[in-house]
Protein backbone atom coordinates (compact mmCIF):
# COMPACT_ATOMS: atom_id res chain seq x y z
CA UNK A 1 0.00 0.00 0.00
CA UNK A 2 1.54 3.63 -0.97
CA UNK A 3 1.96 6.16 2.12
CA UNK A 4 -0.40 9.43 -0.49
CA UNK A 5 -1.28 11.87 2.76
CA UNK A 6 -3.92 12.43 0.42
CA UNK A 7 -5.06 9.26 0.98
CA UNK A 8 -8.09 8.25 3.53
CA UNK A 9 -9.33 4.99 2.49
CA UNK A 10 -7.70 2.15 0.40
CA UNK A 11 -9.80 -0.75 -0.59
CA UNK A 12 -8.56 -3.53 -2.90
CA UNK A 13 -10.38 -6.07 -4.42
CA UNK A 14 -12.78 -6.17 -1.53
CA UNK A 15 -15.89 -9.63 -1.37
CA UNK A 16 -17.88 -9.92 1.31
CA UNK A 17 -19.97 -13.22 1.08
CA UNK A 18 -23.09 -14.07 3.41
CA UNK A 19 -23.43 -17.75 4.37
CA UNK A 20 -19.87 -17.96 2.91
CA UNK A 21 -18.76 -21.78 3.09
CA UNK A 22 -22.34 -22.76 1.59
CA UNK A 23 -22.77 -23.91 -1.68
CA UNK A 24 -25.22 -21.25 -1.93
CA UNK A 25 -23.04 -18.29 -0.98
CA UNK A 26 -24.38 -14.79 -1.27
CA UNK A 27 -21.84 -12.22 -2.35
CA UNK A 28 -22.63 -9.10 -1.60
CA UNK A 29 -19.79 -7.39 -3.14
CA UNK A 30 -16.99 -8.98 -5.53
CA UNK A 31 -13.32 -7.17 -5.58
CA UNK A 32 -14.26 -3.92 -5.48
CA UNK A 33 -11.36 -1.54 -5.43
CA UNK A 34 -11.20 2.25 -4.90
CA UNK A 35 -9.22 5.59 -3.09
CA UNK A 36 -11.18 7.89 -1.13
CA UNK A 37 -8.77 11.01 -0.68
CA UNK A 38 -8.57 14.35 1.26
CA UNK A 39 -11.76 16.59 0.98
CA UNK A 40 -13.20 13.53 -1.60
CA UNK A 41 -17.07 14.64 -2.74
CA UNK A 42 -17.76 10.83 -3.23
CA UNK A 43 -21.16 9.67 -4.45
CA UNK A 44 -22.09 6.40 -4.36
CA UNK A 45 -24.88 4.77 -6.43
CA UNK A 46 -26.69 1.67 -7.70
CA UNK A 47 -29.66 -0.22 -7.47
CA UNK A 48 -31.42 -1.36 -4.27
CA UNK A 49 -29.58 -4.76 -3.33
CA UNK A 50 -26.36 -3.85 -5.52
CA UNK A 51 -24.11 -3.56 -2.08
CA UNK A 52 -23.99 0.18 -1.41
CA UNK A 53 -24.69 -0.02 2.59
CA UNK A 54 -22.29 -3.11 2.57
CA UNK A 55 -19.84 -0.99 0.95
CA UNK A 56 -19.85 1.28 3.61
CA UNK A 57 -20.27 -0.92 6.59
CA UNK A 58 -17.16 -2.19 4.91
CA UNK A 59 -15.43 0.88 5.01
CA UNK A 60 -16.05 1.69 8.58
CA UNK A 61 -15.25 -2.23 10.14
CA UNK A 62 -18.37 -3.08 10.81
CA UNK A 63 -18.18 -5.82 8.60
CA UNK A 64 -15.57 -7.42 8.16
CA UNK A 65 -14.48 -8.21 4.12
CA UNK A 66 -14.14 -12.14 3.82
CA UNK A 67 -11.02 -11.38 1.07
CA UNK A 68 -9.54 -8.21 0.11
CA UNK A 69 -8.07 -5.38 2.04
CA UNK A 70 -8.89 -2.47 3.68
CA UNK A 71 -6.64 0.56 4.65
CA UNK A 72 -6.63 3.31 6.36
CA UNK A 73 -2.90 5.14 5.45
CA UNK A 74 -3.31 7.80 8.17
CA UNK A 75 -4.41 5.31 10.78
CA UNK A 76 -7.99 7.42 11.19
CA UNK A 77 -11.21 5.60 10.82
CA UNK A 78 -13.94 7.06 9.37
CA UNK A 79 -17.31 7.78 11.05
CA UNK A 80 -20.53 6.29 9.90
CA UNK A 81 -23.92 8.24 9.80
CA UNK A 82 -26.76 5.81 9.29
CA UNK A 83 -30.07 4.99 7.73
CA UNK A 84 -32.30 7.04 9.96
CA UNK A 85 -29.84 7.95 12.35
CA UNK A 86 -32.39 9.93 14.44
CA UNK A 87 -33.70 6.71 15.80
CA UNK A 88 -30.56 5.79 17.07
CA UNK A 89 -30.59 8.77 19.95
CA UNK A 90 -30.51 8.09 23.19
CA UNK A 91 -28.83 10.38 25.25
CA UNK A 92 -30.86 12.63 27.93
CA UNK A 93 -29.65 15.75 26.37
CA UNK A 94 -28.43 16.56 22.97
CA UNK A 95 -24.94 17.75 24.11
CA UNK A 96 -24.67 14.90 25.65
CA UNK A 97 -25.49 12.30 22.98
CA UNK A 98 -23.33 14.32 20.83
CA UNK A 99 -20.52 13.75 23.02
CA UNK A 100 -21.16 9.94 23.49
CA UNK A 101 -18.44 8.75 21.10
CA UNK A 102 -15.94 11.88 22.88
CA UNK A 103 -16.29 10.22 26.12
CA UNK A 104 -15.96 6.83 25.24
CA UNK A 105 -12.52 7.97 23.77
CA UNK A 106 -11.46 9.24 26.68
CA UNK A 107 -11.37 12.83 25.31
CA UNK A 108 -11.04 15.79 28.03
CA UNK A 109 -14.24 17.28 29.22
CA UNK A 110 -12.97 20.69 28.41
CA UNK A 111 -12.39 19.44 24.59
CA UNK A 112 -15.67 17.62 24.50
CA UNK A 113 -17.22 20.69 25.51
CA UNK A 114 -15.59 22.88 22.32
CA UNK A 115 -16.04 19.94 19.66
CA UNK A 116 -20.17 19.28 20.35
CA UNK A 117 -20.37 23.45 20.46
CA UNK A 118 -18.50 23.35 17.19
CA UNK A 119 -19.75 20.22 15.89
CA UNK A 120 -24.08 21.95 16.63
CA UNK A 121 -23.19 25.21 15.16
CA UNK A 122 -22.00 22.92 11.85
CA UNK A 123 -25.11 21.72 11.55
CA UNK A 124 -26.74 24.98 12.52
CA UNK A 125 -28.26 23.97 15.76
CA UNK A 126 -27.07 27.02 18.11
CA UNK A 127 -25.57 25.00 21.39
CA UNK A 128 -27.03 28.12 23.52
CA UNK A 129 -30.49 26.83 22.32
CA UNK A 130 -30.18 23.31 22.08
CA UNK A 131 -27.07 21.60 23.94
CA UNK A 132 -29.36 21.14 26.92
CA UNK A 133 -32.42 19.91 25.27
CA UNK A 134 -33.26 15.95 24.98
CA UNK A 135 -33.23 15.13 21.55
CA UNK A 136 -36.78 13.36 21.80
CA UNK A 137 -38.37 16.42 22.04
CA UNK A 138 -36.92 17.69 18.91
CA UNK A 139 -38.21 17.39 15.34
CA UNK A 140 -37.22 14.57 12.71
CA UNK A 141 -35.09 17.20 10.49
CA UNK A 142 -33.62 18.22 13.67
CA UNK A 143 -32.92 15.15 15.47
CA UNK A 144 -31.16 13.93 12.16
CA UNK A 145 -28.70 16.87 12.61
CA UNK A 146 -27.63 16.07 15.91
CA UNK A 147 -26.88 12.38 15.12
CA UNK A 148 -24.48 14.11 12.30
CA UNK A 149 -23.44 16.64 15.02
CA UNK A 150 -22.33 13.49 16.61
CA UNK A 151 -20.09 12.41 13.55
CA UNK A 152 -18.55 15.60 12.79
CA UNK A 153 -17.52 16.43 16.41
CA UNK A 154 -15.39 12.90 16.17
CA UNK A 155 -13.23 15.82 13.72
CA UNK A 156 -12.86 12.58 11.59
CA UNK A 157 -11.25 13.30 7.82
CA UNK A 158 -14.07 10.84 6.09
CA UNK A 159 -17.68 10.72 7.07
CA UNK A 160 -19.53 8.11 5.23
CA UNK A 161 -23.50 9.13 5.19
CA UNK A 162 -25.96 5.90 3.99
CA UNK A 163 -29.44 7.51 2.39
CA UNK A 164 -29.17 10.86 4.13
CA UNK A 165 -32.09 12.06 2.05
CA UNK A 166 -34.21 9.35 3.12
CA UNK A 167 -37.79 10.84 4.96
CA UNK A 168 -36.18 14.42 4.07
CA UNK A 169 -38.38 17.86 2.91
CA UNK A 170 -37.19 19.92 0.52
CA UNK A 171 -36.12 22.37 3.10
CA UNK A 172 -33.92 19.34 4.95
CA UNK A 173 -32.64 18.02 2.17
CA UNK A 174 -31.26 21.70 1.33
CA UNK A 175 -29.93 22.28 4.82
CA UNK A 176 -28.05 18.85 4.37
CA UNK A 177 -26.39 19.77 1.17
CA UNK A 178 -25.25 23.44 2.84
CA UNK A 179 -23.94 21.05 5.79
CA UNK A 180 -21.77 18.91 3.41
CA UNK A 181 -20.74 22.67 1.79
CA UNK A 182 -19.39 23.63 5.25
CA UNK A 183 -17.41 20.28 5.81
CA UNK A 184 -16.60 19.93 2.60
CA UNK A 185 -14.29 23.82 2.85
CA UNK A 186 -12.79 22.71 6.23
CA UNK A 187 -11.33 19.98 4.04
CA UNK A 188 -13.40 16.89 5.33
CA UNK A 189 -14.35 14.06 2.32
CA UNK A 190 -17.75 11.75 2.46
CA UNK A 191 -18.63 9.51 0.98
CA UNK A 192 -22.48 9.44 -0.01
CA UNK A 193 -24.70 6.07 -0.58
CA UNK A 194 -27.97 7.20 -2.05
CA UNK A 195 -30.45 7.03 -4.93
CA UNK A 196 -31.62 10.59 -5.21
CA UNK A 197 -29.46 11.34 -8.13
CA UNK A 198 -30.26 14.87 -7.42
CA UNK A 199 -28.94 14.73 -4.26
CA UNK A 200 -25.71 13.42 -5.44
CA UNK A 201 -25.36 15.44 -8.12
CA UNK A 202 -25.62 19.01 -6.25
CA UNK A 203 -23.09 17.30 -3.87
CA UNK A 204 -20.71 15.07 -5.64
CA UNK A 205 -17.83 15.09 -7.68
CA UNK A 206 -16.83 11.59 -8.26
CA UNK A 207 -18.50 8.39 -7.97
CA UNK A 208 -18.38 4.85 -7.56
CA UNK A 209 -21.54 2.64 -8.97
CA UNK A 210 -22.28 -0.53 -8.41
CA UNK A 211 -24.07 -3.58 -9.96
CA UNK A 212 -24.80 -6.62 -8.58
CA UNK A 213 -21.82 -6.35 -5.80
CA UNK A 214 -19.51 -4.92 -8.44
CA UNK A 215 -17.59 -1.60 -9.51
CA UNK A 216 -19.18 -0.66 -12.96
CA UNK A 217 -18.40 2.79 -12.88
CA UNK A 218 -16.08 5.27 -10.75
CA UNK A 219 -14.61 8.57 -12.34
CA UNK A 220 -16.56 11.88 -12.74
CA UNK A 221 -19.96 13.05 -11.99
CA UNK A 222 -20.06 14.23 -15.34
CA UNK A 223 -18.98 11.47 -17.02
CA UNK A 224 -21.30 9.00 -15.86
CA UNK A 225 -24.40 11.22 -16.49
CA UNK A 226 -22.91 11.91 -19.78
CA UNK A 227 -23.82 8.61 -20.87
CA UNK A 228 -27.85 7.83 -20.20
CA UNK A 229 -27.54 3.75 -21.47
CA UNK A 230 -24.80 3.30 -18.52
CA UNK A 231 -27.54 5.23 -16.29
CA UNK A 232 -30.21 3.01 -17.17
CA UNK A 233 -28.27 -0.11 -17.48
CA UNK A 234 -27.32 0.18 -13.89
CA UNK A 235 -30.15 0.88 -12.26
CA UNK A 236 -29.87 5.04 -11.62
CA UNK A 237 -31.70 7.49 -12.68
CA UNK A 238 -30.76 10.59 -14.58
CA UNK A 239 -30.44 13.53 -12.20
CA UNK A 240 -33.83 15.78 -13.38
CA UNK A 241 -31.27 18.63 -14.74
CA UNK A 242 -29.45 15.74 -16.86
CA UNK A 243 -32.56 14.33 -17.81
CA UNK A 244 -34.07 17.94 -19.09
CA UNK A 245 -30.83 18.39 -21.29
CA UNK A 246 -31.32 15.23 -22.75
CA UNK A 247 -34.52 16.04 -23.71
CA UNK A 248 -33.64 19.58 -24.72
CA UNK A 249 -30.50 17.84 -26.84
CA UNK A 250 -33.20 16.38 -29.01
CA UNK A 251 -34.94 19.38 -29.79
CA UNK A 252 -32.12 20.81 -31.21
CA UNK A 253 -31.14 22.98 -27.91
CA UNK A 254 -27.02 22.91 -28.44
CA UNK A 255 -23.81 23.54 -25.67
CA UNK A 256 -25.28 21.76 -22.60
CA UNK A 257 -22.99 19.62 -20.70
CA UNK A 258 -24.51 15.81 -19.33
CA UNK A 259 -24.61 17.83 -15.75
CA UNK A 260 -26.09 21.81 -16.26
CA UNK A 261 -27.86 23.90 -13.95
CA UNK A 262 -30.78 25.78 -14.31
CA UNK A 263 -29.01 28.75 -15.50
CA UNK A 264 -26.90 27.02 -18.20
CA UNK A 265 -30.16 25.38 -19.19
CA UNK A 266 -32.27 28.91 -19.41
CA UNK A 267 -28.83 30.42 -20.94
CA UNK A 268 -28.97 27.67 -23.85
CA UNK A 269 -33.09 28.24 -24.46
CA UNK A 270 -32.45 32.08 -24.51
CA UNK A 271 -29.69 31.22 -27.11
CA UNK A 272 -32.25 28.93 -28.84
CA UNK A 273 -35.10 31.33 -28.92
CA UNK A 274 -32.46 34.71 -30.43
CA UNK A 275 -30.96 32.03 -33.44
CA UNK A 276 -31.92 33.28 -36.61
CA UNK A 277 -35.05 31.46 -37.82
CA UNK A 278 -36.13 30.31 -34.95
CA UNK A 279 -39.60 31.86 -35.33
CA UNK A 280 -40.17 31.19 -38.69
Amino acid sequence: MRSDPEVLLQLRAVEVAYDAGLPEKNLALRGVSFDLHHADRLGLMGRAGSGKTTLLHVCARLVEANAGSVHAPQQREPSLVFQFPEHQLFAETVAEDVGYGLRQGGVAPGEIRTRVEQALEDVGLAAAEFAARPPFHLSGGEKRRVALAGALAQQRGLVLLDEPTLGLDAEGIERLRAILERMHARGVAYCVASHDADFVAATCTRLVVLDAGRVVFQGPTEEFWGDPQLVETCGVRLPRTAALAQTLRGYGVLGLPPQPDLRRIAAALLALWHRPGAHS
